[in-house]
Formats: C-alpha cells, sequence, structure tokens
C-alpha cells in the first residue's frame, strides 16, 4: 500500500507529502476521539444547589433524573429537601439554583392547613442571587402556591394558574434559536399541564404546551435580570416527562445558558 501511495504521487516532494497525509489523519481522528467534550477539560466547574421535593413529587425521580442531566454536562450538584437549607450563604457557593417543588409545608400534618414556607429573607437571597450574576432553573410546579406579590413571583415572570389532572399534550417549540431549544423538537408527553399564567412578552416564550382539548399555555420562558439569568421549564410531574430525551436536553441547555458556559469558551 505504502508503495502505491509512494508512485501515484509524482516523484520527489509530492510523493513524501502523499505517504504522511494518510498517518496524520488518523492521527487527527485519535485526538478528536480523545476530547470528547470540553467539559471534562477542567476541573473548575461551578456547582449547582437543587431543591426538591414535595408532598406530590417524590425527590427521588427528581434526584435521578436531574443527575442524567447535569452529568453529562459535567456539573456537581447538591441537592436538599430541607427548604431551610436555601439562604443566602448556601446560595453563595454555587452558580446555578435549580427548584423543583411547589411553596407548600404541612407542619401540622396533612390533615390541617397547609403553610407557605418561603420567608421574605429567602425571596431576597434568590432575588439576589440572580441580580448578581447567578442563573436561576425553576421546573414544574416551582411556580406553584408561594407567597403572592412577592419578589419570588417578580423574578419569574408569571404566576401560578393551575392544571388538570395528568393527561397527553405536546410541547411545542415557540422559539428555535434561542440556546435552551437548542437541537430540542417537538415532543409529546404524559404529565400536568400547568397553564401558568404569563406575563411577559413573545419575545422570551420558549415552549408552549397543547393538549388534545386544544388546552394550551406557556410551558417555558427566559429572561435577565441584573447580571443573572432565569429559565423556567413547566413539564416534570411524571418521571416520563422529566426523563424525556427532549426534556433532558432543554435541562442541559438551560443551565449551559445559564451558567454561561458558552460564553467561557
Amino acid at each position: 500500500m505504502w508503495s502505491d501511495v509512494w508512485s501515484k504521487g509524482s516523484k520527489g516532494s509530492k510523493g513524501m507529502k502523499a505517504l504522511w497525509a494518510i498517518p496524520l489523519f488518523f492521527l487527527t481522528l485519535t485526538l478528536r476521539a480523545q476530547n470528547t467534550s470540553e467539559v471534562y477539560e477542567t476541573a473548575s466547574r461551578p456547582r449547582v444547589l437543587a431543591l426538591i421535593g414535595d408532598r406530590y413529587h417524590s425527590p427521588v425521580y427528581i434526584r435521578d433524573n436531574l443527575i442524567k442531566a447535569m452529568v453529562r454536562e459535567n456539573l456537581p450538584v447538591t441537592f436538599i429537601e430541607n427548604v431551610e437549607a436555601l439562604n443566602s450563604e448556601s446560595l453563595q457557593k454555587h452558580g446555578l439554583l435549580i427548584i423543583l417543588r411547589d411553596g407548600m409545608n404541612w407542619p401540622d400534618g396533612y390533615d390541617k392547613p397547609h403553610m407557605k414556607w418561603m420567608t421574605d429573607e429567602q425571596q431576597q437571597a434568590i432575588w439576589d442571587f440572580v441580580h448578581n450574576g447567578g442563573g436561576f432553573l425553576a421546573l414544574h410546579n416551582s411556580q406553584g402556591l408561594y407567597p403572592p406579590n412577592g419578589l419570588y413571583y417578580k423574578l419569574f415572570g408569571g404566576d401560578y394558574g393551575g392544571h388538570p389532572k395528568p393527561n397527553v399534550f405536546t410541547v411545542r417549540v415557540e422559539d428555535k434559536s434561542h440556546p435552551v431549544t437548542a437541537g430540542v423538537e417537538d415532543f409529546e408527553i404524559f404529565d400536568e399541564q400547568h397553564t401558568v399564567k404569563y406575563f411577559l412578552d413573545h419575545e422570551h416564550l420558549l415552549l408552549r404546551s397543547i393538549a388534545r382539548d386544544n388546552l394550551a399555555a406557556a410551558a417555558g420562558w427566559w429572561r435577565e435580570m441584573g447580571k443573572g439569568r432565569f429559565c423556567y421549564l413547566a413539564p416534570g410531574h411524571t418521571p416520563d416527562a422529566l426523563g424525556h430525551p427532549m426534556m433532558q436536553r432543554l435541562i442541559r441547555n438551560a443551565a449551559r445558558w445559564l451558567l454561561r458556559l458558552d460564553d467561557r469558551q
């Protein structure tokens, strides 16, 4: 083979160039194969704090599905269930906050009225965290039943609007040009369709949910506030919805955008 390469090239330098081209080509392929992703190029990765789990949403399936997304972006994540652990001190140690839980606690038991657990101090801590450059990924019912008219909802740009019982609906991509929706196609899931109240303009709308009876609602949006970024994604009540390949891609894309990882390349 090598003699054929030598002979087919013209005499002298042209033949030598042909001879060296093959090993260099395979060397390039080997180097590319070894460097599979830029996320593994440094040990300096931003940290993620995830508050998960409530009466209606097991922290187990939330943890297991968020881990899959975070590990593929090589992002170390700390999971907490204790709402008191969410404060300004814990937020200072992290670059991204994820919440998938509602605003209700039942300190006196489920047969007694619930209370809203988020304090004014916690709302201020999250507000300051985002405005000072942090990222906040709010998932599913993280907009549900928190203190009304507070900084938390002001940060959202939306409010709780209830939901019907779980059913099959389509998640439609409204903005295909935003980094959060890169590589995401419309997909169908069995989940709670949260009919959230959306207060921002169409520019910030990423996703819309559309049920088979034509019930439709905003299902994802983004915004920038101060030095930080916010993103809300509505699906996530069922393990299959949170683990759906398109939802996993949305979570990974959102984490990258919120942490400005692509800006650091």
